[in-house]
């Protein structure tokens, strides 16, 4: 059976996204309020998933976004590498490896986070399992430092201090 998102604010988001934005994938964990550690900006749009414990899982969502979505690459964190690689496995398996990008926790990935077009939380109880969703197509891959910084001169920067 072909996969097509049934939830309207989701198919929306993905409908409308475009090269180099980002969905966050959030564990049932991932504090989202004005009151949380790190509380979500009110720019991002927050889509609750989450049905029961456990479900939907990051995989669940994961999968059917890069089945029918345009999505190049993914960002985690390193304890992901270091405490879930049952999920890193899985994204490796989705996107290819080259198109995982590995990233310091706190604060630069709730500041990626805080970048992001939507936040898309599931019930997923794993550990750091979640992700954020660079959306692409088939052309060049937009490099990393760009997705850190933007397209400013500090991002600009940075991408050619690593090409050198």
């Amino acid at each position: 059976m072909k996969k097509r998102i049934l939830n309207k604010e989701l198919a929306e988001v993905v409908a409308q996204i475009r090269h180099g934005e980002m969905l966050f994938i959030a564990d049932a964990g991932s504090g989202t309020s004005a009151k949380a550690l790190h509380p979500l900006d009110s720019s991002v749009q927050y889509i609750d998933l989450e049905a029961v414990t456990g479900s939907p899982s990051m995989q669940d969502i994961v999968d059917v976004l890069v089945d029918v979505g345009d999505f190049e690459g993914a960002i985690v964190t390193e304890d992901m590498l270091e405490l879930n690689q049952r999920d890193y496995q899985f994204l490796v398996e989705k996107l290819g490896e080259k198109n995982i990008h590995v990233m310091h926790y706190i604060p630069e990935y709730y500041e990626m986070r805080d970048r992001c077009k939507a936040v898309v939380q599931t019930g997923d109880y794993g550990v750091h399992a979640q992700c954020i969703l660079i959306a692409g197509y088939p052309s060049a891959d937009i490099p990393m430092d760009w997705l850190k910084y933007g397209i400013t001169r500090k991002g600009l920067e940075e991408a050619a201090k690593r090409k050198a």
